[in-house]
């Protein structure tokens, strides 16, 4: 490496690194929370939904996968900004009404969860492109969800579902550009 590169990376390397607004750990996303842009706490063994993600006023996209949290908090919005959140592989059982604070949101990653119930509120997302919904428990999805507009992923695979739950699914979207994914129906109860 030569001489001025390695000047400039001692003395404005950790600022340059810093810019991108890319965080991997709580501890050091907390030490400039303006800079959070990203922050990815995949497989960090979290069992609730941190409380400091508020102080993170400029956070698009967070990654929460991989934990062990069971619940949303009843409040989402400090974080009206956000644009992806993915919570795949964790404990849910049921996307809560606070989900709709995220007005913001693109991008949902709810996969391989425990979810069985999606409130009605979810149809308040009416910017969101990608919903991930496989390896759940849902067998049907509430009339509002329809309301998405802009909506082009919906991800059903994985979950058992006989033909007419998967048609009643489809028939909730007035979207000819929506791409629905199942699995193979069953002949299941």
């Amino acid at each position: 490496m030569n001489k001025s590169l390695t000047i400039f990376l001692l003395f404005f390397g950790p600022y340059v690194m810093a810019q991108d607004g890319v965080f991997k750990s709580m501890e050091q996303a907390l030490k400039s929370p303006e800079e959070v842009v990203m922050l990815s706490l995949k497989r960090s063994k979290l069992k609730e939904w941190p409380e400091e993600l508020c102080q993170f006023p400029n956070l698009k996209t967070l990654d929460l996968s991989n934990n062990r949290i069971s619940t949303l908090p009843s409040d989402l919005s400090c974080l009206k900004g956000l644009e992806s959140l993915n919570l795949t592989s964790n404990r849910l059982d049921s996307l809560q009404n606070s989900i709709s604070d995220l007005k913001s949101l693109k991008t949902l990653m709810l996969g391989n969860n425990e979810i069985y119930h999606i409130t009605k509120e979810i149809g308040s997302l009416t910017n969101l492109e990608t919903l991930e919904l496989w390896s759940n428990n849902i067998y049907y999805l509430p009339i509002e969800a329809g309301e998405m507009a802009a909506l082009k992923d919906l991800d059903l695979r994985n979950i058992q579902l006989k033909e007419e739950y998967q048609e009643a699914m489809k028939a909730v979207f007035d979207n000819p550009d929506l791409r629905i994914r199942f699995s193979m129906s069953c002949n299941c109860d």
